[in-house]
């Protein structure tokens, strides 16, 4: 215990012998218990001072282990991972939620030096190394990619990285803070199914709101909408517009025949043929359940009455075939065709009009028919 005693405080032991030393005799001319107690308090300051680093050492060592303690705790309970890492994609330093998120405990990766990089999807990881070549400017990036599990399965993850620079201003290393958003992936992936889905039940809708379901071609309900469009652009801009209206000759006589099977084909037929030998900017619609409308801008009556013909004519040349009794099914076509003239108010007197033609053509045809039958 005296040893312990004079260890501690050698300092102030010394300053009591070298003062009782000097009562007893004079120094320097001055009596010697007076220089002994200067002596004595010299040590002592001397020793309290020495003794004040050492207990300040002793308190920044433990401040330091508490405080290296607290923050690995701190870091085991958050959910985020946070790292250190090189450019080169070695960790110097991972917490411990790293094995929570893929399985590896924090020294397998940064004792065995394991590059995060490695660890990334291939798919993702030139995107990952284009935007970590970006931060040697200092910037910052967010990351999401998917990360390789212990187990051979991947998870996303967001990753936010910052460069960090030295007291030169070169970057030595990144910091980042990484977080699991493999659940918010599957949720944004089956909303954007879902998505996807509405927008395609979206365009059905509005195929079968403006489409004729059998033949492809627009309906009458959509063709006067574009009729009437196509109409104010005419009289606004002074241009011929015109239309024709075609009829399947005896459509109904052709499905107690055949059956409806057949006059289907017909139609079909006939629309895909119409598509064929039209300009892209002209307009075909089912207006009737035997007929077509085709809206024509910018023809003017002239040209009209060649356009039908040609129409008529590769119209009547499509073959429709009733194979179970190997024999092509004949039709014939009707047309009329109309412009608008000083006389047409609205669509409606164009439409009449283009019916009336039809009308007369149809009252025509079936005088010839009859006049053949009387001859014959």
């Amino acid at each position: 215990m005296l040893n312990t005693f004079l260890n501690r405080y050698k300092y102030c032991v010394f300053g009591v012998i070298f003062a009782l030393s000097c009562a007893a005799v004079s120094v320097f001319k001055f009596e010697g218990y007076a220089f002994g107690l200067i002596v004595l308090a010299f040590c002592c300051t001397l020793q309290f001072i020495i003794k004040k680093e050492e207990l300040s050492a002793s308190t920044g060592k433990e401040a330091n282990i508490i405080s290296e303690d607290l923050f690995h705790r701190v870091m085991s309970i958050v959910p985020e991972i946070v790292y250190i890492s090189m450019f080169d994609g070695t960790v110097k330093y991972i917490s411990d939620g790293i094995e929570t998120l893929t399985g590896y405990k924090s020294d397998e990766i940064y004792k065995t030096r394991i590059p995060l990089l490695q660890l990334v999807h291939p798919d993702d990881k030139e995107n990952v190394s284009k935007q970590i070549q970006n931060l040697q400017n200092g910037s910052e990036a967010t990351l999401e990619y998917r990360l390789l599990k212990k187990d051979g399965a991947y998870i996303w993850v967001s990753d936010r990285v910052n460069g960090v620079k030295n007291e030169w201003g070169n970057i030595t290393h990144y910091n980042g803070i990484m977080v699991n958003i493999d659940e918010r992936r599957i949720h944004d992936k089956s909303l954007n199914n879902l998505n996807a889905r509405i927008h395609q039940l979206n365009d059905m809708v509005n195929h079968h709101a403006v489409r004729d379901s059998l033949t492809n071609v627009y309906n009458r309900r959509y063709s006067l909408v574009i009729l009437q469009n196509e109409f104010n652009r005419a009289i606004t801009q002074n241009k011929t517009l015109s239309c024709i209206l075609m009829d399947i000759d005896n459509l109904e006589s052709i499905n107690n025949r055949y059956g409806y099977y057949i006059g289907d084909r017909i139609l079909t037929e006939i629309s895909r043929c119409l598509q064929k030998h039209i300009k892209s900017s002209d307009i075909i619609a089912r207006f009737g359940d035997d007929e077509f409308l085709i809206v024509l801008p910018e023809i003017d009556k002239e040209e009209l009455n060649r356009i039908s013909g040609l129409l008529v004519n590769e119209v009547e040349k499509c073959l429709v075939k009733d194979e179970e009794k190997n024999i092509n099914i004949p039709f014939r076509v009707i047309v009329g065709v109309s412009s608008i003239t000083a006389t047409t108010k609205n669509i409606n007197d164009l439409i009449e009009q283009v019916s009336n033609a039809l009308y007369a053509a149809k009252a025509t045809n079936k005088n010839v028919n009859e006049e053949i039958l009387k001859d014959e």
